[in-house]
């Protein structure tokens, strides 16, 4: 965790006129940069809630969920998690240290030379297979391994998006994804929660986790979705980390580039978050 006092956090929380937005791309939160003792650092505000209680489970399954990434080996920045009182209700608040525009993994992607987008999947591919092989049997646990929550920092890949925390079963994460919504209302209205499986399936499934990350890709770098198919492809084949009945569970799903769900795609909408769209033509030749 971040060593910082109350009062500094305090001085972070009030130093609003050195705030600057650090991403339109965040669903719960809109994270922005704060400079404190010649530290940058990232925001993130919660949606505020009156039970103290649910706030306080929060705070230690997020504690807990980060301690067992760490255990399985995946990089996480410096971070803490507090409650504060706003009016009659609680915020949670996240601190993190932070990364620059230009180390954020999807900004990397987009920027990268064809012939080194391999490396660059290759290392969420290897965090992918890190969590699915060291994660405890015995922890009902999520991951959500997507271009938008990594940083790549001095040649090593950082994990920083830890909420909601997924140290629980997908039911139970379904329910706090729309409890801690800003747009829970509408969800719980739109949204039956055995559809928020189409959400949350890529956070518990091995073959989704995959496919999410070269969907991302292949969205982002739309003349290169052969190439980006092909060599995910490959590597898949060629791991001896993973046995042959995953490796074909995620083969057959890479027959073209991968699409976001339609209940993903109006949650996106609905939410105001921005992203790249589905690739429209019904596939891309693999080279």
């Amino acid at each position: 965790m971040i060593s910082l006092t109350q009062e500094e956090i305090d001085k972070i929380l009030s130093g609003k006129e050195l705030k600057k937005i650090s991403s339109d791309l965040g669903y719960f939160s809109k994270p922005f940069r704060i400079y404190h003792a010649n530290k940058e650092f990232v925001v993130k505000l919660y949606f505020p809630v009156r039970n103290y209680a649910l706030v306080s489970s929060i705070i230690k399954n997020h504690n807990d969920y980060i301690n067992e990434l760490k255990f399985i080996g995946l990089r996480i920045p410096e971070t803490t998690i507090l409650a504060k009182k706003a009016g009659n209700k609680h915020q949670l608040i996240i601190i993190q240290e932070s990364f620059r525009d230009d180390e954020l993994l999807r900004n990397c992607i987009k920027g990268a030379s064809v012939s080194g987008l391999p490396d660059l999947c290759y290392l969420v591919f290897d965090d992918i297979i890190k969590f699915w092989k060291r994660k405890k049997t015995s922890l009902e646990i999520g991951f959500h391994p997507t271009l938008r929550n990594y940083s790549l920092h001095e040649g090593s890949l950082y994990f920083f998006d830890t909420f909601p925390p997924m140290l629980m079963n997908q039911k139970k994460l379904n329910r706090l994804i729309i409890k801690m919504s800003p747009y829970g209302g509408w969800i719980k209205k739109l949204v039956p929660p055995w559809l928020m499986n189409k959400v949350t399936d890529e956070y518990y499934h091995l073959d989704k986790m995959f496919i999410g990350i070269v969907g991302s890709c292949c969205r982002l770098r739309h003349d290169d979705a052969g190439k980006i198919l092909a060599f995910s492809i490959k590597y898949v084949k060629d791991t001896v980390l993973l046995s042959e009945s995953e490796k074909a569970s995620i083969i057959k799903l890479l027959n073209k580039p991968p699409e976001l769900s339609k209940i993903w795609i109006l949650i996106r909408k609905l939410s105001g978050n921005t992203g790249s769209p589905n690739i429209k033509s019904p596939g891309v030749p693999v080279f």
